[in-house]
């Protein structure tokens, strides 16, 4: 029963928590500039802001989805200044960071862990490149398949204190001196 509350918990945090730093500590680029990262291997992306959060029901501009950054303004070089490849995203990812949305405007696969560099042209603003949030959920399955394995662990825990229980009473029942379960001065 603790081996399955305990597997539970951990495996949701274990599977939220680095979903939830992806977004907070993803790093921001002034554009047009460049910045180096230490990026894992997996798809990446270069989200531009495109409105902001409503702050209530009619406040804030809603966001266009509607990115001017596209895959000729962007150039990303890998360890040894390999060139890597960069492909047009269809703005289906949405992040919001400090009231604002920003929607994915470009992709590009890492395929190992190393320092890349990352350089955007064109319009004036800023820019944040993180992992792609699908790629990162896929990369937590384990940790969300731990979730109802736990949760069965705790089921079959809580089953057989019940059963340990009820067996416990029962013989107690049968011994003799005791009185039979019901009676006065029954436990």
């Amino acid at each position: 029963m603790v081996l399955g509350a305990a597997l539970g918990v951990l495996s949701v945090v274990m599977a939220t928590l680095p979903l939830l730093k992806l977004v907070r500590d993803a790093p921001s680029v002034t554009t047009p500039g460049s910045v180096t990262l230490y990026l894992n291997k997996g798809l990446y992306k270069v989200f531009e802001p495109t409105g902001t959060a409503p702050a209530g029901p009619v406040s804030g501009s809603p966001s266009t989805g509607v990115t001017t950054i596209n895959a000729t303004d962007v150039n990303v070089s890998g360890p040894g200044g390999r060139p890597v490849p960069v492909s047009d995203s269809r703005g289906d990812e949405v992040i919001t960071r400090a009231g604002r949305h920003y929607s994915s405007a470009v992709a590009f696969r890492v395929s190992g862990r190393g320092r890349y560099t990352v350089r955007i042209a064109g319009a004036r603003g800023d820019a944040v490149i993180s992992r792609s949030l699908a790629d990162a959920v896929r990369s937590r399955v384990a940790w969300v398949a731990g979730i109802p394995v736990g949760g069965l662990l705790l089921l079959i825990g809580l089953l057989l204190l019940v059963v340990g229980i009820v067996r416990r009473r029962a013989r107690k029942a049968a011994l003799p001196g005791y009185p039979p379960p019901g009676s006065p001065g029954a436990p």
